[in-house]
């Protein structure tokens, strides 16, 4: 599954700090944190049922989820949230040229990073004849492939969708200060303990387990996503460097001069797509193409280059204070 890597900075100071609850947890394969102020009873257990009905429907490693049957061809029928996920998805798909795309389940198998067993010498080739988002369509509450090998997985949006249902959730409860952080992926809203805005950091893409900042972000209302290579990797039996992020167009890992996303946009769901599909870009090329003509839309912060020599890429809508 694909894992970002950001993180909250919290300053807890201030009179109002005993108004603000902490939940966490690991969820998703990754750990979360959902911070509230002045929660309703009960919250925590809500939360567990919104994470029990996100894993009914979209996970690739429960094999009773509704994505998993769709993908053994054991029902066509969908629900509204898997509606509205896989709408956003094919979105994202469009804009992005075809770099984000749900449908590289059997590459990400092939190449070691799904349930299945890796492949030493996956046959590319044989696989990319059922991959494109284009072969599969979303008609009246059913999905529809035009060739039954055709798999969906939406590891790639579906933390970032969680952040927002969890966060709909709160707002629909009446909450107007709130962080809620799943695996780095990020939605707040008004203001910390500390009465501040949310700070948030994006860590430079070195690997290993240590969190050295880059730079700091403000969000006051809104989402941020990071996608990167730089941890979820590994070496295969031939000496070869695998990464996580697959190219749809080549059917190979991404390991390209992009070395990490970070996408700011209203909704995380779409950040979080969003950034998978511009590392699979793989170039600063293909990335100014894909994000130049973006507008509004979303807001972007490119490290590129090789670990011992970054260079940021990134537009000045971007919500940087601190670098």
């Amino acid at each position: 599954m694909k894992r970002i890597f950001l993180f909250f900075i919290l300053l807890l100071v201030g009179c109002d700090q005993s108004r603000y609850s902490t939940f966490s947890g690991f969820e998703q394969g990754t750990t979360y944190v959902i911070v509230v102020r002045d929660a309703q009873d009960g919250l925590q257990d809500r939360i567990d049922a919104k994470f029990d009905e996100i894993d009914l429907t979209f996970s690739i490693f429960n094999p009773q989820s509704l994505t998993s049957r769709i993908n053994r061809n054991e029902t066509d029928a969908t629900t509204p949230l898997l509606d509205e996920c896989f709408k956003l998805a094919k979105e994202v798909w469009e804009k992005t040229n075809g770099y984000y795309d749900p449908t590289v389940k059997p590459l990400v198998d092939a190449w070691g990073f799904g349930p299945e067993e890796e492949q030493a010498e996956p046959c590319v080739e044989c696989l990319m004849e059922y991959v494109g988002f284009d072969k599969v369509q979303l008609e009246r509450g059913r999905i529809v492939k035009t060739d039954p090998r055709v798999q969906l997985d939406f590891s790639s949006i579906a933390k970032g969708f969680t952040v927002d249902k969890l966060a709909d959730m709160l707002e629909a409860e009446g909450v107007t200060d709130y962080m809620v952080e799943i695996g780095g992926e990020v939605r707040a809203l008004g203001v910390n303990a500390a009465g501040r805005t949310w700070r948030i950091q994006i860590d430079k893409p070195i690997a290993g387990l240590t969190h050295e900042r880059e730079a700091i972000i403000v969000l006051t209302s809104g989402a941020v996503a990071t996608s990167g290579n730089y941890r979820n990797w590994f070496v295969d039996e031939q000496g070869r460097t695998r990464v996580h992020t697959i190219d749809p167009k080549t059917g190979k890992p991404a390991a390209g001069e992009i070395l990490s996303v970070s996408i700011n946009a209203t909704s995380c769901a779409v950040a979080d797509a969003w950034a998978t599909g511009v590392m699979a870009s793989q170039t600063l090329e293909n990335t100014r193409r894909l994000l130049t003509d973006r507008g509004t839309e979303i807001d972007y912060y490119i490290i590129y280059g090789s670990e011992d020599a970054t260079k940021p890429f990134y537009n000045l809508a971007f919500p940087v204070v601190e670098k």
